[in-house]
């Protein structure tokens, strides 16, 4: 299991696979530049910023913090019908 102080220290090609092969998407939003995938990772939250022409990769970051959800949370729906 990867510390997020281990994952901050790796190359950016080294964090793209351990994100496709341990991490979970829970959340994408998009912006008029970017697509923005969300992963939890081993208690912590990684953002990764793909640029939409080209889909190369040109930020990623990464928190502990539940406030930098924000930004998703208008993309949940909940159904309260039950």
């Amino acid at each position: 299991m990867i510390t997020h102080r281990t994952f901050n220290y790796l190359p950016v090609p080294d964090k793209l696979m351990y994100l496709k092969g341990k991490g979970t998407v829970i959340a994408i939003r998009y912006t008029h530049v970017f697509e923005i995938k969300l992963y939890y990772l081993n208690n912590f939250f990684v953002e990764v910023y793909y640029h939409l022409l080209g889909q190369q990769c040109d930020y990623i970051g990464t928190f502990h913090s539940t406030s930098w959800l924000e930004p998703y949370l208008d993309h949940i729906k909940l159904d309260l019908d039950l």
